[in-house]
């Protein structure tokens, strides 16, 4: 990384750092390398999951991908170098079906994963989306790089204060919020009969139609005072 990549790095991540733990790290990302969209993903260990996406569109692409282990960002995290997917062609149909499926659906075009690693240690992925097809620029590719570094200190940071075994405030926070989502999707998808991409879909479209946020989608059916209906069946809340 060199002093002008560190310099607006760093003017960036103190910004949006200073209005939210995990919340801004996204739009920082985002911002810094002028890209679409970003996902910041916490990996391995029992205590794991999206901590911050920069949109909605995003944050159905991170659920899928860690909820089913599929995508450039699972790829990244296992392999420990960068995976790009410049173009979701049949190639990339092949490796991962839903996430390449979900991702056209949203209008996304490509998609890159960087993973954050310290001292051979694998922590988690950063994840870059496009609207439009092709490669990263290679001032892109390097910030990217970089931001990963940055990302990794951000991360390590955060967790010093916390027990052993346990997350940062901040990241389990927005770990605990995902698991909900993610159980929730499970007991759709056990209920109707239907894959955990489908159960995911119809979650966030209930919650779209009835004013709610996901969490709160979520939070109704862990709590089962909220069925989702079939094809044929109307839905209930208790």
């Amino acid at each position: 990384m060199n002093d002008e990549q560190s310099s607006r790095l760093a003017v960036a991540f103190a910004r949006e750092t200073a209005r939210s733990t995990t919340a801004r790290l996204c739009a920082a990302c985002v911002e810094v390398l002028a890209v679409t969209g970003a996902g910041i993903t916490i990996m391995g260990g029992g205590q794991a999951g999206p901590i911050c996406v920069s949109d909605r569109n995003v944050s159905a692409l991170e659920d899928l991908q860690f909820a089913m282990g599929q995508g450039p960002c699972p790829d990244a995290f296992v392999s420990g170098v960068p995976v790009h997917a410049p173009s979701l062609d049949t190639t990339a149909t092949m490796k991962w079906p839903s996430f390449v499926t979900l991702a056209r659906e949203s209008g996304i075009g490509a998609v890159f994963a960087y993973p954050l690693i310290a001292a051979g240690t694998r922590v988690g992925v950063l994840t870059i989306y496009q609207h439009d097809e092709g490669q990263l620029t290679k001032e892109q590719h390097d910030d990217s790089i970089a931001l990963a570094e940055v990302l990794t200190e951000t991360v390590l940071s955060l967790q010093d204060d916390a027990p052993p075994g346990t997350l940062a405030p901040g990241l389990a926070d927005a770990v605990e919020y995902r698991a909900e989502i993610y159980q929730a999707s499970g007991m759709i998808a056990v209920q109707l009969s239907i894959p955990a991409l489908e159960a995911l879909l119809r979650i966030r479209a209930h919650a779209f139609a009835n004013d709610q946020t996901v969490a709160e989608t979520a939070a109704l059916i862990v709590a089962r005072r909220l069925r989702l209906p079939n094809d044929h069946q109307p839905e209930t809340e208790v």
